[in-house]
């Protein structure tokens, strides 16, 4: 049986990236974890399959992939921000520890969450 695709269903990577970035702006001073697939599967009122066939169908990507290149995203703005300190960046990202939140980092952007904010301050400097 054929199902008209709903607005939802045409652009669903975009809505899980809204629901991650709700996740981390309500507001808290840490967040309770990292949002998984399944939770946001969950909050759509979708079981995971779907949602995962909808990403992978509309981009190409796993819905975790999706779900931590948002978070990487959202980890690089944040530690733009250099009165926090790297600590309270991974504590407020939902991470149990900082080296766990250096070793995602690490992955997601080739650099440490240290070196990161070195290379902001170099480029900031240097343009001046």
């Amino acid at each position: 049986m054929h199902r008209d695709k709903s607005q939802t269903d045409l652009d669903m990577a975009r809505v899980l990236k809204n629901l991650i970035r709700d996740y981390y702006s309500c507001g808290h001073n840490a967040a309770p974890g990292i949002p998984s697939a399944c939770c946001l599967a969950e909050k759509l009122g979708m079981d995971l399959e779907y949602l995962e066939e909808l990403i992978f169908n509309q981009t190409g990507l796993s819905a975790e992939y999706l779900i931590y290149s948002e978070l990487s995203w959202i980890a690089r703005l944040k530690l733009f921000d250099t009165s926090r300190s790297i600590a309270f960046t991974a504590s407020e990202l939902g991470f149990k520890n900082t080296s766990h939140f250096e070793r995602f980092f690490r992955q997601q952007t080739g650099f440490t969450p240290y070196r990161y904010r070195e290379t902001i301050k170099m480029n900031f400097t240097g343009r001046r």
